[in-house]
């Protein structure tokens, strides 16, 4: 078979077993559905009774409307986005081993090359879907909350919200690495907690422009909220840093040692 042949034959296979598991279907309620609640919440929070719950509320959506709609869904997907499809990366390698199904898909005749880069393909084009489902929910959800007409403007806010929702996932790609090294994805969920971490230590200490974890989670911040704006070149940092985790998870599948 060629490459392109194997990657075929892979692509089929990895997709039956990625679309029929269960930790991709959580994930992705909770990254349609959920994310559209708790940002309906917060809205609701704004005018609640309680006055630190809307103090909280009103810091991430202002003062409401479509901007705070979408502002509530982009810190939610900056954050929670990472958190789901960096636990769907870990799992996607990281089952091979919990499974024991990894001597058996070194005794295909597709390579692992293969395998890996066909796992890898799902979960880059995972969250344009994941994106391309969030975006009409929450219009919808505007819409039936009275937020008024869709325009122009509106529809660039959810252009941005699409866009940090596929960053999201690129970022998460070294997870898929991480559950390589640690041989299951317990190891990547550690690492995506770690992820999580560092980045709101680099906010703090002011370099979360320059830190590709953070910057999606910058740029999702209201304007008005105290956050400098973020560059074009911050946001495409993300780009080399997915090629780079992609890379080396296809490099340490090849080289995986069976033997222990």
């Amino acid at each position: 078979m060629s490459p392109w042949e194997q990657l075929r034959a892979a692509l089929a296979v990895e997709w039956l077993k990625f679309r029929n598991s269960r930790p991709v279907w959580v994930s992705c309620i909770f990254l349609v559905l959920g994310v559209t609640g708790m940002s309906v919440l917060t809205l609701g929070a704004i005018a609640g009774s309680n006055p630190l719950l809307a103090a909280k509320a009103q810091a991430i959506a202002g003062p409401g409307g479509w901007a705070g709609l979408f502002a509530a869904a982009n810190t939610i997907v900056s954050v929670g986005g990472l958190l789901g499809f960096g636990v769907v990366a870990g799992w996607s390698f990281g089952r091979e081993f919990t499974d024991r199904t990894i001597a058996g898909l070194s005794a295909r005749p597709v390579s692992r090359v293969a395998v890996a880069a066909a796992k890898l393909v799902i979960l880059t084009v995972w969250p344009v879907f994941v994106a391309a489902l969030l975006v009409p929910v929450l219009l919808a959800a505007g819409v039936l909350l009275g937020m008024g007409g869709i325009n122009a403007v509106v529809l660039a806010m959810a252009g941005k919200a699409a866009v940090i929702t596929v960053l999201s996932g690129l970022l998460a790609l070294p997870c898929a690495w991480a559950a390589i090294l640690g041989r299951g994805y317990l190891a990547a969920i550690g690492t995506i907690i770690a992820i999580v971490l560092a980045a709101q230590m680099a906010v703090m200490a002011g370099a979360g422009g320059w830190f590709p974890f953070s910057t999606p989670g910058l740029w999702a911040a209201r304007m008005d909220a105290g956050v400098g704006p973020v560059m074009t070149v911050q946001l495409l940092l993300v780009l080399p840093l997915a090629a780079l985790a992609a890379v080396l998870t296809l490099r340490s599948w090849q080289r995986l040692d069976l033997s222990r």
